[in-house]
Formats: structure tokens, C-alpha cells, sequence
């Protein structure tokens, strides 16, 4: 039984011992897979003869006017909206999905349009307008997968508009990525670990619905771009218009700030099971020990950080997600050519061995504890 049944079956004992409903639970009726599936590609194909309606009768005429473009691109996507409240549907709800994504593309290359594409697309000031559209939206729009999306465009526009702030003028700046994401990831995994910590008060506030989507994109974001500056070549930084130090630096600076997460995170734990001073403090150094020794490879100490999480609050998807990233980590890691192969298999090998130790000397720990 997963903790949503557990849950509904309290509430409903509850509820039945005041006298509020009688009987047993009913029964949740769930549409097979199939059906949904069918569902959720007839309104992807539904939206595809829409929009290419539109190309053949908006969009071309438009073409090169961005105002109409963009004006039009916001028509769709307040259709959007309206159908996600209007009805609850699978094939309408990803009817209005495609809807809406065409819409903010429709918006963003109108906007780009207008003021000059190629002034533009290179300007931090733009893509930050974008993850402002995308912030507007996901308030606007109630549908969790939309959502979702949209909190994932907030984090792209941001990490864009940073990468375009830090490379200047360079001549590849592109090249600088893994750099500025060397920033960005270990904030989102702060902001992924933050929600976890207060989400017990998030749900008493009734915040839950909406902040629950962001947090799923912010961990998303954190482990994508944790796998980027793992896998990042080093041979790359070796261009003229690129700062090779800077550039060789992306992976300690994700990997050194995202073990203090880490860190943070184990130590909130170790406080919420009051554990004692002398296990805490073991935890607290194995955890330290562990992203230390992984500090060149962000996204494995990202993956550990998401499977912590993803215990905490009993998320599958989470427990997913942070196991693939850290077995890609690990080939990423050990296939990156910023180290050499004798330090990365001493690293992965003395990590291993570590985790080995704590686990055996946890559960012996615990025992004692509760023999005293």
C-alpha cells in the first residue's frame, strides 16, 4: 500500500468514526495505461492539425511581423489556460499542452523578432525575460505538467542569461557553460533540499499543489546540469577566447558546493532523529569525506543528495532519478577528460570503500544505542 492509500484510508477511518461517511473506501478507479496513452496522443495529434492551420494561415502572414507573431502566441496560449480549467480530459489537457508550448515558442521568436534576432538571442537581458515568462506562467497556469515544463524554462532561461553574463564577448562563450552551471546546479540542489526540510509545514499551509512541480523541476535541472559539467571535456577549454583555468574549475565548484548541501542535508536529518553526538558527528564526516572525494564528478554527489531526498519524503520518481544520475555520473565521470584515469579509479575506489565502512559501521551503531 503506497503512502497516498495509507493516507486515504485514514482519512476515511477518521472520517467514519465521526459519522461523516459510512462503508468501506471506495474503490479508485484508474484508466489503464493504454487508454491513456491513446488519450494523451490524439490530443498531441488534435494539436498538431491546429497548429498547422495556424502555419498556413498565421504564421505565414506573419512571418516577419514579430508583434503579430508574439501577439499571437499569447492568444494560444490564454486558450491554453482556459482549457485546462474548463476541463480535466486527458486528450484536452495535452491538446492544451501543445497548444501553450507553441504559443510561448510563437512568443519568444516574435519578441526576439522585433527587437532583432541576432542582438538578441545573445543578450543575458532576453533570456532572462524568458524565465520571467515562464515564472508568469506557471502561476497563471494550474495544470501540474505545464508546470513542471514551465519551472524547467525558468531554470533554462536562467542558466542561459548567466552563461551570457559571464562569457561577454567572447568568442565561444558557449564553451563556458559547465562554468556557470557550476554555480546554478548547487543552488537548485539548496532549493530542492529546502523544499524537502519545510515540506511538512508547505503542505499545513496548503502550498503543496503549487510548489511541488517546482521542486520536481529544480531537482531535474540540478541533476541534468550536474551530469553537464561532469561530462564536460577539458581539451575543449584549450580555444583562445576561452579562460582555460576558469574553465578547468567547473567541476570543483559545482562538486565542493554541492557537497556542503550535501553536508547540510545530513546534518538536518541527523538533528530531525536526534541522533547523538558521537553518530552525528561519524555521519557528518563519512557525508563530508564522500563529496570531497567525489568533488570532480557534481553529479554523483547530486545523485546521493537526490536519493537523501527522495527517502525523506518517500518519492519514487525522486529515488529514480537520483540512482540514474549517479550510475551516469559515474561513467561520465570516469570517461571526462579533465583528470586522469590513476586519480579518477583512486577516487571512485577509496569513495566505494568509504560507503562500505559506513555501512557497516551504522547499523552497529544503532544497535548499541539501543542495547544502552
Amino acid at each position: 500500500m503506497t503512502n497516498t492509500s495509507q493516507a486515504e484510508h485514514a482519512l476515511w477511518q477518521e472520517l467514519a468514526a465521526h459519522g461523516d461517511v459510512q462503508g468501506e473506501l471506495p474503490a479508485r478507479v484508474r484508466t489503464p495505461w493504454a487508454i491513456r496513452f491513446l488519450m494523451g496522443a490524439a490530443g498531441w495529434l488534435g494539436a498538431l492539425f491546429f497548429q498547422l492551420f495556424l502555419v498556413g494561415t498565421v504564421f505565414v502572414a506573419a512571418r516577419e511581423n514579430g508583434v503579430a507573431m508574439a501577439l499571437t502566441g499569447i492568444a494560444m496560449i490564454a486558450l491554453a489556460a482556459v482549457l485546462y480549467r474548463r476541463s480535466g480530459g486527458i486528450a484536452i489537457g495535452q491538446f492544451a499542452l501543445a497548444v501553450s508550448l507553441s504559443g510561448q515558442g510563437m512568443v519568444i521568436f516574435g519578441v526576439a523578432e522585433a527587437l532583432g534576432v541576432a542582438r538578441m538571442a545573445d543578450s543575458a537581458a532576453f533570456w532572462s525575460g524568458v524565465a520571467l515568462l515562464e515564472a508568469i506562467l506557471y502561476w497563471l497556469v494550474p495544470n501540474r505538467l505545464h508546470r513542471l515544463l514551465a519551472a524547467l524554462g525558468v531554470w533554462i532561461g536562467l542558466g542561459l542569461a548567466l552563461n551570457l553574463a559571464m562569457a561577454g564577448t567572447q568568442r565561444h562563450g558557449w564553451l563556458l557553460l559547465p562554468w556557470s552551471l557550476g554555480w546554478l546546479v548547487p543552488a537548485a540542489c539548496g532549493l530542492a533540499a529546502w523544499f524537502v526540510i519545510v515540506e511538512e509545514r508547505i503542505c499545513t499551509a496548503g502550498r503543496h499543489a503549487l510548489l511541488e512541480p517546482a521542486a520536481d523541476a529544480t531537482l531535474l535541472f540540478a541533476l541534468g546540469g550536474a551530469l553537464l559539467v561532469t561530462g564536460a571535456g577539458h581539451p575543449l577549454s584549450v580555444l583562445e577566447s576561452i579562460n582555460a583555468a576558469r574553465y578547468a574549475s567547473s567541476h570543483w565548484i559545482a562538486g565542493g558546493l554541492t557537497c556542503v548541501v550535501l553536508a547540510a542535508f545530513a546534518l538536518a536529518e541527523c538533528r530531525r532523529l536526534a541522533l547523538d553526538p558521537v553518530t552525528r558527528g561519524a555521519v557528518l564526516l563519512g557525508t563530508v569525506a564522500f563529496g570531497a572525494l567525489m568533488a570532480a564528478a557534481p553529479a554523483v554527489g547530486a545523485g546521493a543528495l537526490a536519493i537523501g531526498l527522495a527517502l525523506r519524503r518517500a518519492s519514487m520518481p525522486w529515488l529514480g532519478l537520483g540512482v540514474a544520475a549517479i550510475a551516469i555520473g559515474f561513467v561520465w565521470y570516469y570517461s571526462s577528460l579533465h583528470w586522469t584515469l590513476l586519480a579518477k579509479s583512486a577516487t571512485l575506489a577509496a569513495a566505494g570503500l568509504l560507503l562500505l565502512a559506513c555501512r557497516q559501521w551504522l547499523p552497529r551503531a544503532g544497535r548499541e544505542k539501543e542495547f544502552a
